[in-house]
């Protein structure tokens, strides 16, 4: 990369094939989250494109390289939170101060199928949406969700509680729907 003739430094060429090693690693959970996000391919294809050409013009701004895949998805993220505002269906959620176990798994999600889940994860608001997928699909940790999307950590804690509770809601309907069916 050289601009305006200066050759870049060693650390730069370094920090450089780094973000590619990480970006080309992490591609498809890029775009598996942007999926999941959007619920169109050439959407998630055009967000993930573009947080690629972000992430390599702002490599030499880029000041702690051990967070690269959380500094990765927060482009994503923040890319998707434009296109959506763009689209007006980006709304903030307020904060739910009731905040439990996190640990708590409802039979409904256990014997739910993949496709309800995804169904499911649709029907849910995007800010929610969001942080479902960061953390229990990518496994980020709370703190990192809440950096990645730029939100205190008590509120990503929050919000995913409000995001499980919708997940079981709405699992344990596809369960009675089943259920009645005969499936």
């Amino acid at each position: 990369m050289r601009i305006l003739g200066l050759r870049p430094t060693p650390a730069l060429e370094l920090q450089n094939e780094a973000v590619h090693r990480v970006l080309l690693a992490n591609l498809d959970a890029l775009y598996r989250a942007a999926k999941h996000l959007t619920g169109r391919a050439d959407v998630a294809e055009d967000l993930v494109q573009e947080t690629a050409r972000k992430a390599l013009e702002a490599t030499p701004a880029l000041k702690d390289d051990r967070n690269t895949r959380a500094w990765l998805f927060r482009i994503l993220l923040n890319g998707l939170r434009d296109y959506l505002r763009r689209k007006k269906l980006w709304t903030e959620v307020p904060l739910d101060e009731e905040v439990r176990d996190f640990a708590l798994v409802s039979e409904s999600l256990a014997s739910a199928t993949a496709e309800d889940v995804r169904r499911a994860l649709s029907n849910l608001a995007p800010e929610i949406r969001t942080l479902a997928i960061l953390i229990d699909i990518e496994e980020f940790t709370i703190a990192e969700a809440a950096w990645i999307l730029q939100i205190p950590p008590g509120t990503a804690a929050s919000r995913l509680l409000r995001s499980r509770r919708e997940l079981r809601a709405l699992l344990k309907s596809y369960q009675s729907r089943t259920s009645r069916s005969g499936g």
